[in-house]
């Protein structure tokens, strides 16, 4: 898998930050991506639907958990027999509606050099994209992706398949994807709640965006995962939320814990979390401390 270019990268971030471009990709495994990469489409397959997960998360680094979850199979849905998906996506937001920049933070690029790293470890990595998108809302994120992955695909096939968008989750970015907080106009608005099952129809609706989502399990519960899953009960029993367990320890990883590590200089205990490339990475750039080494 090549490099990324920080030179090319670096313009397709600005052109997604000034609103040029909806959606970038920073790498792709080959040039027929998201179709197979050399086996032509048979009739019978453009009826079909694609299958594509998109990994979406600030990479603040990119941990374990992530490809425990990046490589977790396509959950058997209704009818539907699961298995591998036909393509992956890693998407970075560089809009997030909690988050902001720390001085100690990895820088954009940086994020995306380790998307790349992790990629390098995925089961599939010759199926997954690296991505960038600014958009802080998911029901926004899809609706840009699939008019991206639809002109894409009417470039390289006659009668291309539809993607369908499987985003891959933990239990905390379910929390705000179900938080009326985020979908109404202050956070004192009354209809929050309204405005919130309104979007989020036309995210999982077949009808409109026909997303799914699945969600990796916490290590334990706590009274705010009871409240996030009583509130999208709807969309669970539906399966358009579907819970699954990606490992005992992996389940508990996450990159605040890498962070603070790094932070309180305990050399050690992060080192478990990360795959080989992106503990390599961390260590050359010092990554998370004073030292850092940023790229802009």
């Amino acid at each position: 898998m090549s490099s990324i270019s920080r030179a090319s990268a670096t313009a397709l971030l600005n052109s997604v930050q000034r609103g040029l471009s909806p959606v970038e990709l920073i790498h792709v495994p080959h040039a027929n991506w998201p179709l197979p990469r050399s086996r032509p489409l048979v009739p019978r397959e453009t009826q079909r639907s694609l299958q594509i997960s998109v990994l979406d998360s600030s990479f603040n680094p990119p941990t374990l958990a992530h490809l425990a979850l990046a490589n977790a199979p396509r959950p058997s849905i209704g009818g539907e027999v699961g298995g591998e998906y036909d393509a992956k996506i890693y998407l970075l937001s560089v809009r997030n509606a909690d988050k902001t920049l720390k001085p100690t933070d990895a820088s954009y690029i940086q994020r995306l050099e380790m998307m790349l790293l992790l990629a390098q470890d995925s089961k599939s990595s010759a199926e997954v994209a690296i991505g960038i998108v600014d958009e802080p809302t998911f029901v926004g994120k899809a609706s840009k992706l699939l008019a991206f992955l639809q002109q894409r695909l009417s470039g390289l096939a006659l009668a291309p398949p539809r993607p369908e968008l499987t985003f891959l989750l933990g239990l905390d970015t379910l929390e705000r994807l179900l938080a009326p907080r985020y979908y109404g106009a202050s956070p004192s608005d009354p209809d929050a709640e309204t405005k919130m099952f309104a979007s989020l129809h036309q995210f999982f609706s077949p009808e409109h965006d026909n997303a799914r989502v699945v969600c990796a399990r916490r290590a334990s519960s706590s009274s705010t995962e009871a409240a996030t899953l009583k509130l999208g009960e709807r969309f669970l029993s539906d399966e358009r939320i579907v819970l699954i367990d990606i490992g005992e320890a992996e389940q508990s990883y996450s990159s605040t814990a890498v962070r603070d590590a790094l932070g309180r200089r305990d050399d050690h205990s992060w080192k478990a979390l990360v795959s080989p490339g992106v503990r390599e990475y961390i260590s050359k750039a010092m990554l998370y401390t004073e030292s850092a080494t940023m790229v802009e």
